[in-house]
């Protein structure tokens, strides 16, 4: 861990002596952490389509060999096995939350008037919005993928009857987390909820075009 602490706070000042801003400098940290995570990211959400995909196949194949049980369990077998490599993309999540705790570490080292641009209204970006403008600025943006189904060029991908569940816990739990979050870890998950908007759009994009998805069958 002391490690990646050592990486981030190095790159940490690298930015910064190149913006001489704090915040630019969380901003381009995130998205080095973003490209580096990229390809697994990718390979999640491919891995994503092609278990749903696999759910599909698993459930004609339920009702093709309802009457023949050995050679259903064959069947799935062959289809499980195929898509065992499919959950290795899902690391991707869990693996850049040792990033979030270094980030954290590394903003405590940072000077008291640790100001920027960004949040102008703010003297030191180690302190939390008293403002409170942070937290829904966070809680809006984290909200955008769960609303891309509601335009219709984007509606891709089918959401299930928990997607409004989902809506709120997220307008909950993003205002939680940076509640009293110093406003440098805030722009750390704007940052990256920006990112994740991006990919999500481009993703929908992709399977629009290459996967001749419409709207209507989706």
């Amino acid at each position: 861990m002391n490690i990646i602490f050592n990486l981030f706070e190095n790159l940490l000042n690298i930015f910064f002596n190149f913006t001489n801003d704090w915040g630019i400098a969380i901003v381009l940290l995130t998205a080095s952490v973003k490209l580096v995570f990229l390809p697994m990211t990718i390979k999640q959400k491919i891995n994503m389509l092609k278990q749903k995909e696999l759910s599909e196949k698993i459930q004609d194949l339920k009702t093709k060999y309802k009457d023949n049980k050995d050679k259903l369990e064959s069947e799935m077998a062959k289809h499980y096995n195929e898509s065992t490599k499919g959950f290795l993309g899902c690391l991707s999540a869990f693996l850049q939350i040792p990033f979030i705790y270094t980030l954290y570490r590394v903003v405590l080292t940072m000077p008291v008037e640790s100001s920027t641009i960004i949040i102008p209204w703010v003297t030191s970006i180690k302190l939390s919005d008293s403002y409170f403008i942070v937290p829904m600025i966070y809680a809006l943006i984290s909200l955008s993928p769960n609303l891309l189904s509601y335009i219709k060029y984007l509606d891709v991908v089918k959401q299930d009857l928990s997607n409004k569940s989902n809506i709120v816990i997220t307008i909950i739990f993003s205002i939680l987390v940076t509640f009293k979050s110093p406003i440098a870890i805030g722009i750390y998950f704007i940052t990256n909820s920006i990112f994740s908007l991006i990919e999500e759009v481009a993703y929908r994009i992709y399977l629009r075009k290459y996967y001749n998805i419409n709207p209507q069958n989706s």
